[in-house]
């Protein structure tokens, strides 16, 4: 029944890649639309968890007292250029407000009911691309030094329970079992037994990719410029001038979406919270589940190819340079938890897409009824791509939708 409505997708990432399988498998024809190798430039570079248990937001009520230390401590995961956080205060204090209690508890509850349902939209893709040899389940874990940082991320782990999401606490004696080789530097953890986690993220997008084009998807491998909706069609206007007539059109390009003009998430506050990881080749059997260390901002996750450390947090701009000291500081905090050579084999930087109020749009534009947008899904975009893409191809499809968009729309600020 859609065979004759054409979506153009701008955006090859996991969220973009995900919503044309379901496009796809709903009947529609679709386009995908990007520069890039599809997958390789925020979504290859993740942590890798499926962290359905992620619904604690990187605002939290503790944030403001904790600021100065997190932003000139010398081991802090958090960085900024001064120059860019000056030039985009309205942000950075909408962000703080966002710290507030009762706000922190609406993201909550917000993120708490789609990662509900995060495996509904992923599993099937899954399934339909037969990636099942791309994903593991060992649990994950998270670690803590003392007694201190645990009991100040009480509230926190809390309000994972309250969500529903099921873990058990470890003790000292505990950590060393299940991971002999990590230093005996952690006094407290937990686990979150069911987590599953990606063995190679970017594999997986190019296998996603790859049974959309051998089902039939279009790929114009060009950036977009512009969305033009009219009385003669919509078109999205590619860089080399080319006019691409579609039906609808799903923006899903992350933190470049801000970068689409002709539509409303220009006008939005889409930031750019720059993340990096480090990875080691050949050392993944050092541990048997990513690891997160809670107070120091990043994940350790053993992969097909090595042992990745992905995390922190740069507020700085999208064409800033590589920010060397926090590559120093992965490297530095990698050696502290395992034995490892001092020198990684390779580093990468990525660009997590984020609102002030740590919540993803997704949902159909206010200022026109054939575009749509996906994007701003911050830490948890692999977790969320599937259920995301599976939200959208119902918005387009007119079918109820299986999960709230509500605390999502893109009118909410």
């Amino acid at each position: 029944m859609n065979s004759n409505t054409h979506v153009g997708i701008i955006g090859a990432g996991i969220v973009g890649v995900s919503s044309a399988l379901w496009l796809q498998h709903k009947g529609f024809k679709v386009t995908l639309i990007d520069g890039n190798q599809p997958g390789s430039i925020t979504s290859s570079g993740n942590a890798c968890t499926i962290a359905d248990y992620g619904c604690v937001p990187v605002n939290d009520p503790g944030l403001v007292k904790r600021l100065p230390q997190l932003m000139f401590g010398k081991n802090s995961p958090l960085s900024f250029d001064p120059w860019y956080a000056i030039t985009h205060l309205p942000w950075m204090l909408s962000f703080l407000r966002n710290c507030q209690p009762s706000r922190v508890q609406t993201t909550i509850n917000a993120l708490g009911s789609i990662l509900k349902d995060a495996n509904d939209g992923l599993d099937p893709l899954i399934d339909i691309t037969r990636t099942h040899d791309l994903f593991a389940t060992n649990g994950c874990i998270y670690v803590y030094q003392n007694q201190q940082g645990f009991d100040s991320a009480r509230a926190g782990n809390q309000a994972r329970a309250d969500q529903g999401v099921t873990f058990s606490e470890l003790g000292k004696t505990d950590i060393h079992d299940l991971e002999p080789n990590l230093a005996p530097i952690f006094e407290k953890g937990l686990l979150f037994r069911n987590a599953r986690q990606v063995l190679n993220p970017q594999s997986l997008v190019t296998r996603f990719f790859q049974h959309f084009i051998d089902s039939g998807g279009t790929y114009k491998n060009d950036h977009a410029r512009e969305i033009i909706d009219n009385s003669t069609g919509l078109q999205v206007i590619l860089h080399n001038g080319e006019k691409l007539a579609v039906d609808k059109t799903l923006v899903s390009c992350g933190a470049f979406s801000k970068q689409i003009a002709g539509c409303e998430a220009s006008s939005l506050p889409l930031e750019t919270e720059r993340g990096y990881h480090i990875q080691y080749t050949g050392h993944q059997h050092l541990i048997n589940r990513p690891i997160a260390w809670a107070e120091a901002g990043f994940y350790a996750t053993p992969m097909n190819l090595g042992l990745r450390f992905a995390g922190t947090v740069e507020i700085a701009g999208l064409s800033d340079k590589k920010n060397s000291e926090n590559l120093a500081y992965l490297s530095r905090m990698s050696r502290k938890m395992l034995n490892l050579p001092k020198q990684y084999d390779s580093d990468w930087l990525g660009y997590r897409p984020t609102l002030p109020d740590s919540l993803p749009v997704i949902g159909q534009s206010t200022t026109s009824k054939n575009i749509y947008f996906a994007f701003g899904h911050q830490h948890i975009g692999l977790t969320l791509a599937g259920i995301s893409g599976k939200l959208v191809s119902e918005l387009i499809a007119g079918e109820p939708l299986s999960s709230n968009i509500e605390p999502f729309r893109p009118d909410r600020f």
